[in-house]
């Protein structure tokens, strides 16, 4: 009995602080409506865009933004932006003042280190709350203290407990023992990859919404290297919107992008001399779009119309995920890209101006600032690309089918694709130095075991021979693809394609093996690797099929691709004889030998990259390379070549 006072004196209190705690209203507007009606920029903070928020100034923002509403589902949100985005002022400052306004929730902003976080507050956050009304909303949590402030330079509380806490990625230390609904990160490549003793950044930041039954992750910032760009792992986890404005004159939605890097269609413009100097310079004038669909030119000046449209009859943002190899993480994971040319701060005669800096893309490091800042894309920093144009104009004057001098024993590589077989044959000579000697079409239905292009595939291997040293020599080892590595995500041609070669392969191991594509083999120094077989799913008498490090092999023939002679050195046929008439060797022929780069895929993954569709060149080279690996030719020196060559005479 003595205790129901007390009790009763503490649900009072409680009821209090709840009340106390109520929005004012019960309708809780959207964060773009917030900002129309109660913020106003002064010239101090937006010298060119001052005045009352107006929401079509930077329109392509207005959905990220109010992706903050608590009704929204979305939990993350990732906007990879150029720089003069307006996305800090817009979706960080506006959301932040959003929520303590309606008693939403506690916001943490970090930013690179503590000296912009306190340059930021004073030029930013604090003309917010002076001239957002929200002034009037700071309170100390606590009264006990006489002299205590609700205002300090990296800390602010507000009537309902509402905090805002300042901070730097460096001083996570700051923001323990708090819990936040909403943590802003801006310029979230900053960020370091993690803390010491502690763990990633990302799911320590996470941590302090645990406490909350709703929280927002809101992540805003250029992007840097793929590899490592932390915006950019953002954006490919969320849904991957991208903005659609309708050209002016045919109506048809498009993404803006740069004429000049292999498109036909995008934002371009024209030099002129200057007049004082001669050298060629930017005709302002002349800067325009030109229509994806119709061909048809338009000028900035329709930009911002058009980009309206885009709001209120297309919806503006659409997601884009589908067209890339990165689902969602869930469907509240969202993701934007504010690229430059939707900026309404960075006017297009400038990105122009800047792409003719870079010298059209030649000179890389101005380039990447240009992909970084001004394009607002990831930096996919190439590694190896060569151009099959010089390996053809240093093709040697000999004859497909002959053996030059210097190749001494004959490799395969097979490719099986849904209606052919293609087969490479290369001469291997001291050193590994190479020569490619034939390469054989054979059409048909490779699903089929008796279709007839298994058939001719086994009398070329066994009944072909080419001229070493004036004596008929036949092929020592073939290497036929038997599936495609299970790492890359595409279908295979059929469903028993390994089947089918196995099959195949059985009963002529004495010549063929079956191998298969598998990147790079991590933890293994093989290039060629032996692995068991199930043979009771198909009912053939093979054991094994072979892994093929293909990664390394492919590394190998890009290091030496350059050189003409000598050890690893790869030699290219330049005529061939159709018809009785010496014709030179086509361009598809070395398109699709040189049609990988290695270059950045993914946020810290390396890969090869395939830009020509028909690589049968390159993988059957591969392969033949790989067969090469299998005997160890690698280790065969001048004496195991010179007993080799006097075995075949005698043998001959």
């Amino acid at each position: 009995m003595n205790k129901q006072p007390l009790y009763k004196s503490k649900q009072k209190r409680k009821a209090t602080n709840l009340i106390t705690n109520l929005p004012e209203s019960g309708h809780i507007p959207s964060p773009v409506e917030w900002q129309e009606e109660f913020r106003y920029l002064p010239p101090e903070v937006s010298p060119e865009n001052y005045g009352q928020f107006d929401r079509y100034t930077a329109p392509h923002l207005i959905e990220p933004l109010n992706r903050l509403h608590p009704d929204d589902p979305c939990t993350h949100l990732a906007i990879m932006k150029s720089v003069q985005s307006a996305g800090t002022v817009t979706v960080i400052e506006g959301g932040m003042g959003f929520s303590a306004q309606y008693k939403l929730g506690s916001s943490l902003f970090l930013t690179s280190n503590k000296g912009i976080g306190k340059v930021r507050s004073s030029s930013a956050i604090d003309p917010l709350i002076d001239n957002s009304g929200l002034y009037k909303l700071l309170k100390p949590t606590s009264t006990r203290m006489k002299n205590k402030t609700a205002d300090t330079t990296f800390y602010k509380e507000f009537a309902g407990g509402i905090k805002w806490l300042i901070t730097s990625y460096r001083s996570i230390g700051d923001m323990k023992s708090n819990t936040f609904q909403y943590v802003f990160c801006d310029e979230w490549d900053e960020a370091g990859a993690e803390l010491a003793d502690q763990g990633d950044i990302a799911g320590i930041l996470e941590g302090r919404t645990m406490g909350v039954h709703f929280f927002k992750m809101i992540y805003i910032s250029t992007p840097s290297r793929m590899e490592t760009s932390r915006i950019y792992k953002a954006f490919i986890d969320g849904d991957q919107c991208r903005f659609f404005v309708p050209c002016p004159l045919c109506g048809e939605p498009q993404i803006l992008e740069l004429k000049g890097m292999g498109l036909k269609y995008g934002l371009t413009f024209n030099r002129k001399k200057d007049p004082g100097t001669g050298a060629k310079i930017l005709d302002n004038e002349s800067v325009r779009y030109i229509c994806k669909h119709c061909g048809r030119e338009w000028y900035e000046s329709s930009k911002l119309d058009m980009m309206i449209k885009a709001v209120k009859e297309y919806g503006g943002w659409r997601p884009t995920w589908q067209d890339s190899e990165y689902t969602p993480k869930s469907p509240n994971h969202k993701s934007y890209h504010a690229q430059g040319l939707l900026s309404p701060f960075l006017p297009w005669s400038r990105i122009c101006q800047q792409f003719m800096n870079t010298k059209f893309g030649e000179d890389l490091l101005l380039f990447k600032d240009f992909t970084i800042n001004y394009l607002g894309n990831p930096w996919a920093r190439i590694e190896s690309s060569k151009s099959w144009k010089d390996i053809k104009s240093r093709s040697e004057d000999y004859i497909r089918g002959e053996v030059p001098e210097g190749g001494l024993r004959l490799y395969g590589g097979c490719d099986v694709q849904g209606d052919r077989l293609e087969i490479i044959i290369i001469a291997l000579g001291v050193g590994m130095e190479k020569w490619i000697v034939d390469y054989q079409i054979f059409y048909g239905d490779p699903t089929d075991q008796g279709n007839p292009c298994w058939q001719a595939l086994h009398k070329f291997a066994y009944k072909t021979t080419y001229k070493i040293r004036d004596r008929p020599i036949h092929i020592s080892k073939i290497a036929i693809d038997c599936g495609f590595n299970p790492k890359n995500r595409r279908p295979k041609d059929w469903d028993s394609k390994a089947h089918t070669v196995f099959q195949f392969v059985a009963p002529r191991q004495d010549l063929f093996i079956a191998v298969r594509g598998a990147g790079e083999m991590q933890g293994s120094f093989d290039i060629i690797k032996a692995m068991r077989i199930n043979q009771d799913r198909g009912g053939f008498q093979l054991t094994k099929r072979y892994d093929v490090n293909t990664h390394v092999i492919k590394e190998m023939i890009l290091r030496h691709i350059d050189e003409l002679a000598g050890p690893q050195a790869i030699h290219f046929p330049k005529y061939t004889i159709l018809d009785g008439v010496k014709l030179e060797i086509a361009d598809e022929f070395y398109r699709g030998f040189l049609s990988e780069r290695y270059q950045e895929i993914k946020p810290g993954i390396m890969g090869w990259h395939a830009f020509y569709t028909r690589n049968e060149p390159w993988d059957t080279t591969i392969y033949a390379i790989a067969a090469m690996y299998l005997e160890n030719a690698q280790t065969w020196d001048d004496d195991w070549w010179h007993n080799y060559m006097v075995g075949l005479t005698q043998n001959c």
